[in-house]
């Protein structure tokens, strides 16, 4: 009898600790379990994000206003690091290194993405950004250090207003940058270019080129490779060129062209028509004296005329081409009657 209790009272003993120890391990288990998902919800928290509809978002830089974003649809890291909008329509408010106020980068694309730590804007689709006088669209424009630096990427568009010339500047090329304190533009690919006067009767000139650059503040347009220029009858090429906007008035060159320079003109001479043919190392149009000068082994062709010398003048429109050699001025006109 005894021993049949003993061994009843052992087996109860056995499964007692057989349970406590089950129960142990499960709680221990359990406790993990616990602490991973803790450290995945904190996790998770961490790289939350609140969003919005309709609304306005305002940074603010050192106490006074950076950005202001309007977005039909806004995102919001926990950080408050990076903000992401859908249809944007902001303000980048722009300060010089002494806190003075420069003119406002207005903006519109269909989608954004600020870092607010270190003042970036990433635009993209339908972008089109307001500079004081120059207006630009792209596919892409990414805005660094505070606005004081763009840049566009595809299908790039500007139209500039120079307020000494009242000239329309509009240009085209797939990529481009853009310093707004400076009035700098800098256009890299396949840039091709119109500068529009203001008044109808005075000619515009448009060109092609591999990278132009348009600095406003000197209202001068520099191109470098494979440049051609055209205006009015006159088609050119060359390697390089230069448009100085405020000359166009003045006795100075409003344009030159250099290395390996290619000229050829329509002319309508005694009601035939003619054309003119030039090479030289260096052109320089003069528009208000409608003269071009030809300078660095220069060469014309004028129908069975070739005429050379060290420098050549020739006038837009007319068949006269004057001559300086080292020795001699040549003044070639033919006679009226000849060409009636």
């Amino acid at each position: 009898m005894k021993s049949r209790q003993y061994t009843i009272i052992i087996f109860f003993v056995i499964i007692t600790v057989g349970l406590s120890i089950y129960s142990y391990m499960g709680n221990f288990d359990g406790d993990s379990n616990s602490a991973a998902n803790a450290a995945a919800i904190e996790k998770h928290d961490e790289m939350d994000e609140s969003y919005f509809k309709a609304v306005d978002y305002y940074l603010v830089d050192q106490g006074k206003p950076f950005l202001r974003l309007e977005s039909t649809e806004l995102t919001l890291s926990k950080q408050n690091t990076e903000v992401v909008g859908f249809n944007p329509d902001g303000v980048i408010y722009r300060r010089d290194e002494a806190g003075v106020e420069e003119d406002p980068i207005y903006f519109t694309s269909k989608n954004s993405r600020v870092f607010t730590q270190n003042k970036e804007l990433y635009l993209q689709q339908d972008v089109e950004i307001k500079v004081a006088n120059s207006n630009l669209k792209s596919d892409k424009v990414t805005i660094f250090n505070s606005g004081r630096h763009l840049e566009a990427d595809g299908n790039v568009r500007t139209q500039s207003f120079d307020p000494k010339t009242n000239d329309q500047i509009l240009i085209t090329s797939n990529f481009a940058l853009y310093r707004p304190k400076e009035q700098f533009f800098e256009y890299q690919r396949n840039v091709k270019g119109t500068i529009q006067r203001k008044r109808q009767y005075e000619e515009s000139v448009s060109f092609t080129t591999d990278m132009m650059t348009l600095e406003g503040l000197k209202s001068e347009v520099e191109m470098k490779g494979n440049v051609t220029f055209k205006k009015g009858n006159l088609d050119a090429s060359s390697n390089q060129g230069t448009v100085f906007l405020e000359n166009y008035n003045k006795r100075l060159k409003y344009y030159s062209l250099s290395d390996d320079v290619r000229l050829q003109e329509s002319l309508l001479v005694g009601g035939k028509p003619m054309v003119r043919k030039a090479f030289a190392e260096k052109l320089e149009g003069l528009i208000s004296e409608k003269k071009i000068i030809l300078t660095g082994l220069p060469k014309v062709f004028q129908e069975k005329d070739v005429i050379k010398g060290n420098r050549i003048t020739i006038r837009e429109n007319i068949e006269t081409v004057e001559v300086d050699d080292a020795n001699t001025n040549i003044t070639l006109e033919r006679d009226k009657d000849q060409n009636q």
